[in-house]
């Protein structure tokens, strides 16, 4: 295989000059065609389902707009969520040829493209290096949106114990530092618009966009819970539901032993896990069956599935507890209304006793993290985020640093401020 792979880029090697002119004739071509007047979209080619939601979000507000993706995770995802697959295109030649046709039929068709750091199509060959290149030479725009794996290098990475779960859970990227580190400095400086959201500018240079999360989910598909346990962790089973993908990430081990610490001292509590599952059987989970979620306590921030959680109306549970992440967003974004319960290992234990013996605490979180959903990351919030995006890349609007700002920010004062008994994410007597 690694002979192979030497072949593959000595051959790449040798095509360059017959590449490069190639590509630069077919990318002017493209840009002195005749443009169509409605702008098109396309979102990959990670196969996240973030980007499904973005799509389908901009898809609503009128955009030409689709995803186009390498492959995509069966095992928690369906075929039909997903536009075009590559895998699919082209017949039945090679996948690294597929990469090349994939990028240059995206030329033609698309005038937006948002990507990870990773790179659209071209970003898989040894040519990653000439794909803005290209881009730009066709009058395309580029729009950044790191999802980790493609972002995360490990040596630039503020937090010491976030790198170690990291390494606990996707070590290989440990070796790979130099070329990530490249690609990322790569579009940093290239592209028209970073918004590091997802994960925080955690070892970035640029970040046009500051707000705790990019990520945005279709409420239609979330509704919120009717279970109403009133339990004190006395009178019946109180439930908490943990998705350990990526356990040394999310800190697995610690949530189980904390469990384990309070059925010993005599509460009710139950630990459902739930890896691998497709997203049906994770709604019906967090609307039926659980009246907590621990979504992660070594992570800084929250990911999609703290949104999945809020959307619900449960009682969320993340770590907030490095300032050196969260003071950012809390200053210049929306984040303080955000209701999510701040926990670490050492304190995972006296939160959870709290959650579990007071059901009018959760219920009052429950509402609050609808509330902040519905207010700050619905397919509406998306198709503001985004409009206001592409308003700036076309060099209609002069900048988006202060987008959410809670004072010069239009956006946070557009409904009424989300209201939680928390102060700075941690639970007061």
């Amino acid at each position: 295989m690694k002979t192979k792979k030497k072949i593959y880029f000595l051959i790449c090697y040798c095509m360059l000059p017959l590449f490069y002119f190639f590509s630069v004739f077919f990318a002017l071509i493209i840009r002195y065609k005749k443009k169509t007047l409605n702008i098109r979209l396309v979102w990959g080619d990670a196969p996240i389902i973030n980007n499904v939601y973005w799509s389908r979000a901009m898809k609503k507000s009128g955009y030409a707009s689709e995803t186009y993706t390498d492959s995509y995770c069966s095992t928690i995802n369906k075929r039909e969520d997903y536009d075009k697959i590559l895998q699919e295109h082209f017949w039945n030649i090679p996948l690294q040829i597929k990469y090349y046709l994939g990028f240059f039929e995206s030329l033609f068709k698309y005038d937006i493209f948002f990507i990870s750091f990773s790179g659209y199509f071209l970003g898989k060959t040894p040519y990653w290096w000439l794909e803005h290149h290209l881009l730009d030479l066709s009058r395309k725009k580029v729009v950044v949106l790191p999802f980790g794996l493609d972002s995360y290098v490990y040596q630039r990475v503020r937090s010491t114990s976030l790198t170690h779960g990291l390494m606990m859970s996707i070590p290989n990227p440990a070796r790979q530092q130099q070329n990530i580190g490249k690609k990322v400095d790569y579009w940093c400086a290239k592209a028209d618009c970073v918004i590091p959201g997802v994960m925080n500018p955690d070892g970035f240079g640029r970040w046009d966009v500051l707000m705790p999360s990019s990520l945005h989910i279709d409420l239609d598909h979330w509704q919120q819970s009717l279970r109403c346990n009133t339990s004190d962790g006395h009178s019946q089973v109180v439930r908490i539901v943990h998705f350990p993908n990526h356990r040394g990430f999310k800190g697995t081990e610690f949530i189980i032993s904390a469990i384990n610490q309070l059925k010993e001292e005599g509460l009710l509590v139950e630990l459902t896990l739930l890896e691998g599952k497709q997203n049906i059987e994770v709604r019906h989970t967090l609307q039926y069956e659980a009246d907590i979620l621990v979504e992660q306590i070594i992570a800084t921030g929250h990911g999609l599935n703290g949104l999945e959680g809020m959307a619900s109306g449960l009682p969320t549970i993340s770590n907030l507890e490095d300032d050196d992440y969260i003071l950012p967003i809390r200053r210049w974004s929306y984040f303080n209304e955000c209701p999510i319960v701040s926990a670490s290992p050492e304190t995972l234990v006296d939160v959870l006793r709290k959650l579990v013996t007071r059901p009018e605490l959760r219920k009052q979180l429950g509402q609050a993290g609808r509330e902040y959903v519905e207010k700050y990351h619905g397919l509406d919030s998306a198709q503001y985020l985004f409009r206001e995006v592409i308003e700036y890349i076309y060099g209609r609007r002069e900048s988006l640093i202060n987008l959410y700002h809670p004072i010069l920010g239009e956006y946070p004062k557009r409904k009424p401020t989300v209201k939680h008994p928390l102060v700075n994410n941690k639970i007061v007597t």
